[in-house]
């Protein structure tokens, strides 16, 4: 599929988006990527594949593009990710002036985030592993 986006375009996300400290994806409504950050890259977001395909697809159920789409607007969602461990502050962001293109990134709050977020642990009997110093 070939997705027409400007060099400008292209150039100010990297302008703007390649010093952040999280990964950040550049993404055409069908979900291919059009660009991602230095640590994006880094961490194997696929610029010309597509970001559903990155890990399992149960992963992606909350994907809030489609809403961020049709109402021309951010769209934020925060919640705790099971396969990373981590409660993710995540953003939809549609470009302003180009249609069907959205910046897609999360931050990584769990330090931060109400208890409520972040599932509770099992408490260990000390019997069944040997990972506490009462086994």
């Amino acid at each position: 599929m070939s997705i027409e986006v400007s060099e400008e375009i292209i150039r100010n996300f990297h302008l703007f988006w390649d010093n952040y400290p999280a990964p950040v994806m550049l993404v055409h409504k069908s979900r291919n990527i059009i660009a991602a950050n230095k640590i994006g890259q880094e961490i194997g977001c696929p610029v010309g594949g597509r970001c559903v395909d990155i890990g399992e697809k149960k992963h992606h159920a909350s994907c809030k593009a489609n809403r961020a789409l049709q109402e021309r607007t951010g769209v934020r969602d925060v919640a705790y990710v099971e396969h990373l461990g981590q409660v993710v502050d995540g953003y939809w962001i549609p470009l302003a002036g180009v249609e069907d293109v959205y910046v897609h990134f999360g931050n990584d709050i769990t330090e931060w985030a109400a208890e409520r977020l972040v599932p509770k642990k099992e408490e260990c009997s000390g019997t069944d592993c040997g990972s506490c110093s009462a086994a």
